[in-house]
């Protein structure tokens, strides 16, 4: 299907892994359900976004191999141009094994698709499916949240001078984080990104550029012809096919993966961890491209690394803790979730503004002084599709929303659910305040604003908050070797930021102190396990 059958290099890269790659072909070889023997691993990492990505580069840096266990596919850039679907072209690639998108109308077939709608109860949340992870799908925004909704948000856990000085800055490298130049700016494909910022201007509020995970000179590329139009035409939520984006496949991972100490396996999911004396086993299903589980892979594993996001992570958790596969689990793990604030706002009626809607999100709004009601990001949200001439602009509103969406385990289903009480004050709340900013912005040309939803997030926060369910380096209380290094961290907000930045540089705080603390020093374990 799409012409993207995988190869057995693509599945499984990393020659330091060399036993794990060994069983698991021969697993792929026999195409049989039942369970593997278990294969005995030192650090298998789960997830391969941010925080999964940067805690392989980390370990491979200190000479440490891991196994990274991610439950979509490879998405290589082809000079075809064509890797992912596109608004105008949808098919099965959007969508994590759905027949449907919340971003088209169209029924789309069965394929591991790299985006995942998940329905909640009280609102719909989305997750990043793929190598990469949220990497693949998110507006590359790489924004440091300020020192004043920081602390609002974190202060408590984390110091923010120790983010500035450090760890902040770290993220911002590794990813390779700059601003939008002026001839990319000032280019007609960003007549929107103009608009808004100009918007901004006059309705009071501060608006700047903001770091974006976006190699520019494709993006110059797309305009002059060399590569296929993607950022420029606000292609981002599916993927960027022409390669613009910074995704940490082919940036940090890719990294790591060069080290020859680390193995990325794909197409395969974790259904449960469970302690066995000094180890957990791991168990795994391997899907092939139409869902079906074709291989239970099983590891024994010495260290676990989750950092499968926010869902990916503290549903693993829930259902281990409910199932007594984790039973000496913190009460606390599968609270203090929350939307970030998550506000999609369109308003209409403008001068013509939109020639190509060009992205992803570079201009950011602030609007945290002069709010009656609290303070509010807005990041410019092109709008791919909009007609020309409808002098339309729409926006992704952040703000300090609480975090009390829990996350439940039903016994006769087996599944867990998070709810999120959307109509509760506290969280509508969040909606006013983002009325009043939308209101001032359509206001300055006498727009009209189109609809205010909070009816879907972006950025899934929270389940497994730091240093309550764990320690400050995202140890699990009760479980030994056993870690959390993900948006699952963070309780509900970034101080009003889109995450990504926020969630790299504590992914690198938790893995760089365990590194520091020894936490996987090869004293530590059996001599049969120095290497994967």
């Amino acid at each position: 299907m799409y012409g993207r059958t995988l190869s057995r290099r693509t599945l499984l890269v990393g020659a330091g892994a060399t036993a794990a790659l060994t069983a698991l072909s021969s697993i792929s070889s026999s195409r049989s359900t039942a369970a593997a023997p278990a294969e005995p691993v030192d650090v298998l990492i789960v997830g391969s976004g941010y925080a999964g990505a940067i805690a392989a580069f980390r370990l491979a840096e200190a000479g440490i191999n891991s196994v990274v266990v991610e439950r979509g596919r490879r998405w290589p850039i082809r000079p075809t141009g064509d890797t992912f679907a596109t608004p105008e072209n949808p098919d099965g690639r959007a969508a994590w094994l759905s027949t449907t998108s919340p971003f088209t109308p169209e029924p789309l077939d069965i394929y591991p698709g790299v985006l995942e709608a998940y329905q909640a109860d009280g609102v719909m949340a989305l997750a990043g499916a793929g190598v990469g992870g949220g990497s693949l799908v998110n507006s590359a925004v790489m924004m440091q949240p300020s020192r004043e909704l920081f602390n609002l948000t974190l202060g408590r856990l984390l110091d923010y001078d120790e983010m500035d000085d450090v760890w902040f800055p770290r993220a911002r490298n590794l990813i390779g984080a700059t601003p939008m130049p002026d001839d990319v700016y000032n280019s007609s494909y960003y007549r929107a990104a103009r608009g808004f910022y100009d918007a901004a201007q006059r309705a009071g509020l501060d608006p700047i550029r903001v770091d974006m995970a976006l190699d520019w000179d494709v993006v110059r590329g797309e305009m002059t012809g060399r590569y296929v139009q993607s950022a420029v035409l606000g292609h981002s939520t599916w993927g960027m096919n022409s390669g613009a984006k910074r995704s940490v496949d082919r940036t940090i991972l890719a990294a790591a993966e060069a080290t020859r100490r680390v193995a990325v396996v794909t197409l395969t999911r974790v259904v449960s961890i469970v302690q066995q004396r000094d180890r957990y086993l791991v168990s795994c299903e391997r899907i092939n491209e139409s869902g079906t589980v074709v291989a239970r892979p099983t590891f024994s594993a010495r260290h676990v690394i989750l950092a499968a996001g926010s869902l990916g992570t503290t549903k693993l958790l829930v259902r281990a803790r409910a199932r007594r596969e984790l039973p000496l689990l913190s009460p606390r793990v599968g609270t203090a979730w929350c939307t970030n604030g998550d506000t999609v706002a369109m308003w209409s009626g403008m001068p013509d503004n939109n020639p190509g809607q060009g992205g992803p999100s570079g201009i950011i709004a602030r609007d945290w002084v002069n709010n009656p009601i609290g303070p509010v990001t807005g990041l410019n949200f092109p709008w791919p599709g909009m007609p020309a001439g409808t002098g339309a602009l729409a926006g992704l509103f952040l703000g300090l929303a609480p975090a009390v969406g829990r996350f439940s385990y039903n016994h006769a289903t087996d599944e867990v659910r998070l709810t999120w009480p959307a109509s509760a004050p506290a969280v509508t709340q969040v909606v006013d305040a983002v009325t009043d900013t939308v209101g001032r912005f359509a206001a300055v040309d006498g727009a009209t604003p189109q609809f205010i939803t909070p009816e879907r997030t972006s950025h899934p926060l929270g389940g497994v908050p730091l240093g309550i369910a764990t320690d400050l380096l995202g140890r699990l209380r009760g479980y030994p070797n056993l870690y959390v290094i993900d948006s699952a961290l963070i309780p509900g907000s970034t101080g009003g930021a889109p995450p990504a930045l926020t969630v790299a540089a504590l992914a690198d705080r938790c893995v760089t102190g365990l590194l520091e603390a020894d936490a996987f020093s090869p004293s530590r374990r059996p001599a049969s396990l120095a290497t994967v």
